[in-house]
Order: structure tokens, then sequence, then C-alpha cells
């Protein structure tokens, strides 16, 4: 009777706490804001609601112990909460933010998680960026980050900018963005003109250091940079913004979201115009720019549509200074196409000015077409569309060099009565280029118990034109017009490859990873009109990358990775032909009837092994990183002190060479509103074995000298305070000093011994300490209006005259004191 007793008692307590209604709040993990129209809804059954303006929601039924329920949230982590977790006071429910799926072509594999990942990365995310980026170009912008330095031809930032990574170029980067490649097939190169303001549309950056397969794309030496542009709000949003600066800048914008229309569609569109003079003579940029993004949403496809771009103009200036120069507060801002110094290195004893007329204009439109479909609960397709256009043109001054350009016989140009003594003057040289890309990006995903497999592929096909004609000059001779091309050849690049990425988790602490990309590629060059160099080229490249992480707990990991990367020499190392006519010749071995074996080129791919070793720390007030790495060479393409006819360095290979280095970072954060930040990199970076080529039968050995570029100390340290609507942020930072040649110290010598070759007595870039402010406040200007704020940045607070970086004998000023200030109106 007892037990009957007390079994009436539970079951009556059972029935009197069964759950009946449910309430809580639900918002946004990193800005803590509610989130508005999230989905809730019991899971198995029809009975579900959604939050109001304040995040917060109630419902009611007849629920029991083993029911859960589901909230949702576009572009947020779903989640799954037992019934029985939600107390009378309501439940405070925190969504994670993700990327939205159409933008998770190349997330998984390449994206790392902090603590899991075993690579060293930084990530900046979207309201990071909202807040200190006004008009900075991309190289610009990540220049804080640990071993990441830039330069800008035209010393302000506006125009071409260059990154450096660990002290490696951006064309040995690997650059994506949405998953899809952006380094010129051909050339490597990034050239971060032709999608101008793309941080305006960005939801997030991460910077790889070091090796890697990438998974798609040109495989990392010196890091990889993934952009992901997800720029859709939950709200319907407009912005207007208009700012001035130094230079006369200005940079107007106007950028439209829609919102989630129907739960169904949301579109974005931005167009915007940034105008500058340039800080160096006549190095003005105009550079338009456009997005469009579409994006629907179906129960298990998601469907994306991305357009942007812009059409650019600017006035070249792609050479540097003299080294005396840099110090000069007028002759550092001289723009000059071709200049010779005196004997003594510190005077011009020839030069000839930058024309009004030496433009470039080009546009660069990309469209891409992405789609998620989720196949069942662990494995998912996503596929990227692309197709990228190019066409433009540089003009030039080539008065200097007008004998090359088609008037002997050795260019096979015949006039019958040309006189060749009489020499056209005031030569204007036209270079065209015209090249489409496109290509497909598949990728199946499997989640499975212990972690995540990824297999995919890339199919990228790419076609250019190239020529060049005589668009003026004094003299030409009768029949010579605008249309008669100098040169003319098409350019082709084939990429097919697939790559295998594991993700596994060994247990509660260790994380293994595994991936191997398979990659061929094949150039082309053909259809030179007046040489007839036909050849292809073709390499296979197998990429592999393991990495253990050990989790020691939440906040503490170590990793170690090892990789071995491979990658081919850039076209123009196997022939230039754009500079046949100065007798540039195909870089193959010779047959014995004096032809070209174009199996046999002079160039060899780079090979590199890397080892990562690493540790970090995560918590509430303090992130701190500390790297090793290793890499060894063979090979390796360098720099060798000289720059071609548009100041692009020429490289070439040396036979092996090594890079240590250490890199430590911090994050200190003593309160809520205050942030000290700071970065530190001290590296090694030597040939051990190699030759400098002076002809084919005479050398200059420079095994053991440091490589060009590559600074030894790399620092930065800030400041930022974030209180209220105000946010304050300063940063210094320091560059140490680099060669601008593979010389070294010993360039004294090779000037007495070799006095015909090198034109320069100072191969030295000095260190330069430069320090920059960034102040604004956010403000609602009316009711209505919101996201508003005021901004002011100040480079070179400290008006330091120095050069950011060097080749050979031309230095690269960075300009004065700056300033750039404006309005950001939301509504």
């Amino acid at each position: 009777m007892k037990k009957m007793i007390i079994l009436l008692i539970v079951i009556s307590f059972q029935i009197y706490s069964q759950i009946n209604s449910i309430k809580g709040i639900v918002i946004d993990s990193e800005s803590k804001l509610p989130l508005q129209l999230a989905n809730l809804i019991v899971k198995g059954s029809s009975l579900g609601t959604s939050t109001n303006k304040e995040g917060k929601f109630s419902l009611s039924g007849n629920f029991e112990d083993k029911d859960s329920l589901v909230v949702s949230f576009v572009g947020y982590k779903k989640i799954e909460i037992p019934i029985y977790d939600f107390k009378s006071d309501g439940l405070l429910i925190i969504l994670e933010k993700i990327f939205l799926p159409s933008q998770t072509i190349l997330i998984e594999a390449s994206v790392g998680k902090k603590g899991i990942t075993p690579i060293s990365f930084d990530k900046i995310s979207k309201e990071e960026i909202q807040k200190d980026y006004i008009v900075q170009d991309i190289p610009n912008y990540l220049s804080q980050l640990p071993s990441t330095t830039f330069y800008s031809e035209n010393g302000n930032g506006i125009g071409y900018n260059y990154l450096s990574i660990r002290g490696f170029d951006q064309r040995r980067i690997s650059v994506s963005i949405n998953g899809i490649p952006q380094n010129d097939p051909e050339d490597h190169n990034v050239y971060w003109l032709d999608f101008p303001d793309l941080l305006a549309s960005t939801e997030l950056i991460q910077v790889q250091r070091g090796s890697g397969s990438g998974v798609v794309g040109y495989p990392a030496i010196g890091g990889s940079i993934n952009i992901i542009t997800s720029p859709f709000s939950e709200k319907p949003k407009f912005d207007l913004s208009a700012s001035y600066g130094s230079y006369n800048t200005r940079k107007y914008s106007a950028s439209f979201s829609s919102g989630l229309i129907d739960n169904k569609y949301s579109v974005y569109t931005k167009l915007s115009q940034i105008l500058s003079e340039g800080y160096r003579e006549k190095s003005w940029s105009k550079f338009n720019s456009y997005h469009l993004s579409i994006v629907r949403y179906d129960d298990k496809l998601t469907s994306q549509l991305n357009l942007f771009g812009g059409p650019i103009s600017d006035g070249l200036a792609y050479n540097g200074i003299a080294k005396f120069a840099v110090k000069d507060k007028e002759l550092r801002k001289d723009n000059y196409s071709y200049w010779e110094n005196d004997s003594t290195g510190k005077n011009y004893s020839y030069t000839l000015d930058r024309r009004e007329d030496e433009i470039e204009n080009f546009s660069q439109p990309h469209f891409e077409l992405l789609n998620e479909y989720q196949i069942d609960d662990k494995l998912k397709l996503n596929s990227a569309l692309f197709l990228v256009l190019g066409s433009g043109f540089f003009d030039y001054d080539g008065s200097w060099t007008i004998p090359d350009y088609g008037y002997d016989d050795y260019f096979r140009l015949k006039l019958n009565g040309f006189d060749s003594t009489m020499i056209p003057k005031n030569a204007l040289i036209r270079a065209q280029v015209e090249n489409k890309q496109f290509g497909w990006i598949p990728k199946f995903s499997f989640d499975h118990d212990n972690g995540q497999l990824i297999i995919g592929g890339e199919f990228r096909i790419h076609r250019s034109e190239h020529w060049g004609n005589i668009n003026y000059a004094e003299n030409l001779p009768a029949g010579i017009t605008k249309d008669y091309q100098y040169y003319f050849y098409n350019g082709a690049k084939d990429i097919i490859g697939g790559f295998i990425h594991e993700s596994y988790n060994l247990n509660e602490n260790i994380n293994l990873l595994g991936e191997l990309q398979l990659a061929y590629h094949q150039y082309r060059l053909y259809n030179e009109k007046y040489l007839g160099n036909d050849f292809s080229i073709s390499d296979l490249f197998l990429n592999p990358r393991l990495g253990v992480n050990y989790k020691f707990n939440e906040n503490q990991n170590v990793f170690i990775s090892l990789a071995r990367v491979t990658r081919e020499p850039r076209l123009k190392n196997y022939y230039d032909a754009a500079e046949s006519s100065a007798g540039e010749l195909p870089q193959f071995d010779l047959n014995l009837d004096g032809s070209y074996n174009y199996n046999s080129p002079l160039v060899k791919p780079e090979t590199m092994n890397d080892l990562e070793l690493g540790l970090s720390h995560q918590s509430n007030n303090l992130t701190f990183n500390f790297n090793l790495y290793y890499m060894l060479f063979e090979n390796e393409i360098v720099k060798n002190g000289k720059v071609d006819r548009f100041g692009q360095p020429i490289t070439g290979n040396v036979d092996q060479t090594t890079h240590t280095g250490i890199e430590f970072s911090f994050i200190l954060k003593p309160f809520d509103y205050l942030e000290i930040f700071g970065n530190a990199s001290y590296s090694r970076n030597t040939i051990s074995e190699g030759k400098h080529y002076l002809s084919e039968t005479e050398s200059i050995d420079i095994s053991g000298n440091k490589i060009s570029g590559f600074p030894e100390f790399l620092s930065n340290l800030g400041i930022q305070f974030n209180y209220s609507n105000i946010l304050l942020k300063l940063n210094a930072k320091y560059v140490g000093e680099f060669y601008s040649d593979n010389f070294d110290d010993n360039l004294k010598d090779y000037l007495i011994n070799f006095p015909d070759f090198v034109e320069y007595n100072d191969n030295k870039n000095e260190a330069y300490f430069v320090v920059d402010f960034h102040g604004s406040y956010e403000f609602n200007l009316f009711d209505g209006l919101t996201n508003s704020r005021l901004f002011l940045q100040v480079n070179n607070l400290f008006d330091n005259l120095y050069s950011a970086y060097a080749i050979g004998k031309e230095y690269f000023p960075a300009a004065e004191r700056n300033f750039i200030a404006g309005i950001q109106l939301g509504l």
C-alpha cells in the first residue's frame, strides 16, 4: 500500500510538471543582437512559431520529454534543443553565424577552424572590415597581419598594389574569391585593381601562411588568401557613403540589400567609384565598381548568382625611383618612364618624364553561379560555374627603344626604301590584352562519425590574345598605321585537377588532416604571327599535405604539418613573346639543327618541402599564436634584380634555397572596450646553392647569399578602443631592411669584377617604421536612419620618408602623411 501511494505521488508530480508552454529569446553569437523572424518548430510536428523584432518567442502545446525544438535562421547554424531544457523564465538561445550555403564551395576544405585545423592562419570577419575599411586596397588592408607586407606603385595604396607573405610575392600566394581561383593563369599575378572596393562586399577573409596544396587553383607557396563575399542582410538596408582625402582622393558608393523576401530570395547590389590623383606624378586612378548578387533558398537547394568587377583607368607609374631620391620630398614623387643614375648613384644622369598619355584602360567582369544541394543529412554537393572576361590596353612611351619595334631585318619587316637611320620619335606604344577564362569546380562533402571527407574537381580553360602596335610616332615610314602590330600571339592554359581532403577526429583531443591534390596543367603559345614560335608545355603535379592537431583543452592546442608543393613557372619564363622584337628568345634547349626543343625548357618548376609547428592559446581575454617553419626549395623561382619594360621583376631558378622563421601574434583584451594586439616574425632566407647567369657561358656564384625581397624582421603593435559609439585604432609597423637583388653585401665586389653588368652601387632597402590611425563615430541621425558613421584615417602619422619595396635599382616610395575622411548614412 505504501508503494502504491509513492507511485501515485510520482505520477501526479510528472503530470503536474508536464510542460505546456515554452518561451525565450534568440540572439546573434557575435553581436548579441536579437534575431527577428527566426524559425522555431517542434521536431516531427507542424507546431512552430517565429521571433518578434526583439528576438522573443512563446509557444504553447502539450510537450513530451522526448520532444525537441529546432531553431533556424538563414545564414546561421541550425540547432536542436530538448524541451526539458526550457525553464519557466525562458531560455536564451544563441545562434552562430555561418556562410550562406552557396558560399561554401571551398569553406570546409580551406577555411580553418581555430584550435582544430593544423595550419597557421588569421581570419577577418565582416564586422571587423566594416569598422575600419574606407578605401584601402586588399594588400594594404591585410598588411597588419603577421609576416605580411605590401607596396604600392603610385605610393598611396590606390592602383597597382602588391602583397607579400613571409616575403613571398603574390605570384606564389594562392588567392580565391568564393572558392574560385584568381591568380592569372599565364602570369600567376593577382591584379587587385580589377575588382575595386571588393572589401565592401566581403563576409570573411582568411589568410593562411605557409604551404598547402590549396584544393583548387595554384598551390600555396607563401600562403593563401580566401575571400568570401556574402553581402546579404537579414533586413532591408540601404547605405550611402562619401569620403575625401589627400591627393584629391574621393570615394562615392551606394549599396542596397533587400533582406529576405518571402523567406526565399535575397538581392544585393552596390555601385561605387574611387578617384585619386595619386601620390606620385601622373599616377591618377579612376576605378568604377559594381556588385550584384541574387540568392534563392529552396528546401535542399541554394542557388546564387554573382556579378562583380568594374571598368578601371589609371595613369601608369610602374617604375621606381633611385635610392638617393627616397628621402627627398620632391624627387620621390617623380614618375619617370626611363632614367639612369650617374656613376656616384647620387644623381640622375638621364631622365625621361612620364607622358600624360601613358595610361591604362581595363575591364574584367566576374560571373559566378554557385549552387549547393543537400542530398541527405550527411552528403551535399557544391558546384561553382564561373566566367571571367578581360579586355583592355596600356599605352607607354617607347621613344628610347623604337629601333626594337620592327624596323630592321631581325624583326622580319621588309619596307622598300625605308632609311634605317631615320629613327621614329615620340613613339607611344599600345599593348593590348584580351582574355577569357571559364570553368567548373564541383565538390562533394560527406560528414561521417569521426569527421568530414571532401572530394572535388577543377576544370578551367583560359584563352588570351596579346598584341602591340605603334599607337603614335613621328617619322613613321609610309604604310605603317596604328593597325600595324609589331607582335601578336595567342596564349592558352588548360587545368584539370582533383582533390581529396579528410579531416578526421581520432578522439576528442587529436585531429588528423590529410589532403592530396592532383593537377594537370598545360600551357600553349601559338599563332605568333611574325616569328612563328608555337609550343605547348604540360605538367602533372601531385601535392600532398598532412597535419596533426592536439587539443590540450578548450583553450590550448599544438599542431604539426608537412607539405610538399610543386608549381610551374609563368609563361613569360618560357618565352616573353612581347619582347621578341628586342631579341628575347624562347628559353629551351636547342636541337642539333638549331631549332628549339620544346620538350626541354631551361626554366624548371619549383618544389618546396614545408614543415610547420604551431602552438596557440585562446581565452576570453587573451589569444596568442606561436609558429615555427622550415622550407626547403629545389629550383626556387627568385627575382634576379632586374625589371622588364613594364617594371615587373625578371625571375629565374636557383638550385636550392632554405627559408626558416619564427612567428608570434597576440590579442589582449583587458576590458571589453580595449584591445591590444601585435605580431612579430623573424626569418632567414638563403640561397644554399645557386648562380646568377650573365650569359650562357658566364655566371656569378651567389651561394650563401640572402634572397632579395625578404626582410628578416617584421612587427606590428596596435591598440583599439571601442566604447559605446566610438572606435579609435592605432597601429605601428616595423619592417626590417632587405636586399633588392641576390648579391647581398657582395655587390661592391661584383661591381669591381663585372663593371659592365651591375648599373647601381646600393642594393639595400632600409628598414622603416610607420604608424597609422583610424577613428570613427557611429550615430543615428534620426529615427529610421541606422548604421551611420563618421570616420577619419591618417596614414604615416609621423610623416616618415621611406621606400616600401625595391627591385634592383628601383625603389618604390610610400606616401608622406595623408588622410581620408568621410560619412556613411544607413537606412
